[in-house]
């Protein structure tokens, strides 16, 4: 019994460590979703590359493309990011995406979270959660399951 035992565990945690399978939607189906949120994006740069990127506020990898981009401005020459706010339910960051976007300066306010660790004060803007749940859904269909996310586009002259 034993045996059958230490075989089934054996087998669980192997068929659990498997990869998942996260397709892939072509560009000329995700780029059309992108641009539908485009307006929500807190944007960084003026490069003619557009790179979108799905982040969580207190996801350690997140934090530390937005400290490289902020610390490099070469890349943001080069580079124009459209960064979204799209919790990682583990980090449950989802009241603080609602401040940063609510602040009156969204793209310091993620600077102050993310690169300097600062809290930020409460903050109501009614019009947040319909943005968030925008993003969200734009996500969900492009199946951004790790952060940052990162979906580049080369601007056509």
């Amino acid at each position: 019994m034993k045996f059958l035992w230490t075989l089934f565990s054996i087998i669980f945690l192997l068929h659990a460590n498997e990869p998942q399978e996260h397709p892939k939607l072509p560009l000329s189906q995700s780029l059309p979703l992108l641009q539908t949120i485009e307006h929500h994006a807190l944007v960084l740069g003026e490069g003619s590359t557009k790179v979108y990127v799905f982040i969580d506020p207190f996801c350690p990898n997140s934090r530390n493309f937005i400290a490289l981009i902020d610390e490099n401005a070469k890349m943001r020459s080069k580079y124009t990011y459209y960064f979204f706010l799209y919790e990682l339910k583990r980090f449950n960051s989802a009241p603080m995406i609602a401040k940063i976007y609510s602040s009156s300066n969204p793209i310091d306010a993620l600077k102050r979270v993310m690169i300097l660790d600062q809290n930020l004060p409460e903050m109501t803007n009614p019009s947040v959660s319909g943005k968030i749940l925008q993003i969200s859904n734009v996500a969900q269909a492009l199946d951004v399951y790790k952060r940052p996310y990162i979906i580049m586009v080369k601007r056509e002259n």
